[in-house]
């Protein structure tokens, strides 16, 4: 009787401390951040400067309100606008529009396979030397090889196609036309 009244007790036991874990997971207090526009006001104590005490006095609502209202009016301010430096010269390795990496030779299928891409005006956000688009080609051409499965490489090619477009559909298509190409010109 005594072992079996010890083990309900450490079930029970264990149980109620499961709870308590979790009750302490649901504190909503750590997470009171606002999030999105909505208008956070702010009180702050005064103190009493009349009397002399180092006791404080909470000041009345009107004037926190009239504190928030001048502090959310200096929040919303815009800065100031700046007109850029004439002076500033863009450094020489300043990853701007540059067709490939010095030293790099494209092969006649790479330039095909680019050429490609651009009769389908498919590009890649921030893609300045094809790096992405060379890289999903040679994916697809690696797949080939290996015999991967149709849907696997369009999967792969679509997911990394994906951030760089607005909607499923975009992505889809591109990713459709980078293999299409790719089997084209590369492979």
């Amino acid at each position: 009787m005594s072992a079996k009244f010890l083990r309900v007790a450490m079930t029970v036991g264990a149980l109620l401390l499961g709870a308590g874990a979790l009750a302490g997971c649901n504190d909503s207090t750590t997470a009171s951040a606002p999030i999105g526009t909505e208008s956070v006001t702010t009180t702050s104590l005064k103190q009493s400067a009349s009397t002399g005490s180092s006791s404080s006095a909470a000041p009345s609502s009107s004037e926190s309100s009239e504190e928030a209202e001048a502090g959310a009016s200096k929040a919303s301010e815009s800065a100031p606008e700046t007109k850029p430096n004439g002076s500033t010269k863009v450094p020489r390795n300043f990853p701007g529009n540059v067709p490939a990496p010095s030293g790099v030779k494209l092969t006649d299928k790479q330039k095909a396979y680019l050429a490609d891409l651009d009769r389908q005006n498919v590009e890649f956000k921030g893609d300045t030397d094809n790096n992405v688009a060379l890289t999903m080609g040679t994916y697809v051409c690696q797949s080939r090889e290996q015999k991967t499965d149709n849907t696997m490489v369009n999967a792969f090619v679509r997911a990394a196609i994906g951030p760089m477009t607005e909607s499923d559909a975009e992505a889809s298509s591109k990713a459709t036309k980078v293999i299409r190409a790719a089997d084209r010109n590369l492979c």
